[in-house]
This record gives C-alpha cells, sequence and structure tokens, in this order.
C-alpha cells in the first residue's frame, strides 16, 4: 500500500470515525456501532503506526511480528507481615493491647 492510499484509507476511516461519534452523541448508535467504532479507532492505530513506521525507514517490512509485552513482576506489595509485637503468628490480626475489651 502505498502512502498516498494509505493517507485515503485513514481519511475513510477518521471520517466515519466521526459520523459513528456524531450518532453516539445523539443517542442513536447501537451495539453493533459501538463494536465497529472500537474496530475503527484500532485500524486508525495500526494505520497511523504503519505509516510513521514507514516514513522512518521507507525500506522497512509492511508488517513487523509483534512484540509480546514482557510477564508483571508488580502485581502488588509484599503482604503485611505478622504481627510479631503482639505475640501472633499467623494470619490473623492482633487485637490491640491498649483497647479496652469491655466495650458494649
Amino acid at each position: 500500500m502505498s502512502e498516498r492510499s494509505l493517507l485515503d484509507h485513514i481519511d475513510s476511516l477518521v471520517e466515519e470515525e466521526h459520523r459513528l461519534w456524531a450518532e453516539s452523541e445523539q443517542g442513536r448508535l447501537d451495539d453493533e456501532g459501538h463494536e465497529r467504532l472500537q474496530a475503527i479507532q484500532g485500524e486508525l492505530d495500526r494505520c497511523w503506526q504503519r505509516l510513521r513506521r514507514r516514513r522512518a525507514n521507507p525500506d522497512a517490512p509492511e508488517n513487523i511480528d509483534p512484540v509480546p509485552d514482557p510477564p508483571n513482576d508488580l502485581d502488588g506489595p509484599d503482604p503485611e507481615p505478622p504481627h510479631l509485637e503482639h505475640g501472633v503468628h499467623d494470619d490473623v490480626p492482633a487485637p490491640d493491647p491498649d483497647v479496652p475489651r469491655d466495650i458494649p
């Protein structure tokens, strides 16, 4: 696909996207229209990426294999350690020794 035909394809996708957004704002877009809008957004992302890649290196291949995302080693904070100051060594939090136990 030449740069001119790629730009024409992007223009047609943008026109359709604007039409679908206008219908969505008026509340006339059904589920199929929303799915089409998402598909257009994905296609536009790929087209812009292809155009940028082509402009950066005209000899680059048309399609490149996607690179998989690396595994996420940072899934969240470490669990809270047991409350050793109260003498409890399991997963249940220990009661605070300064709080009276006869509260109604």
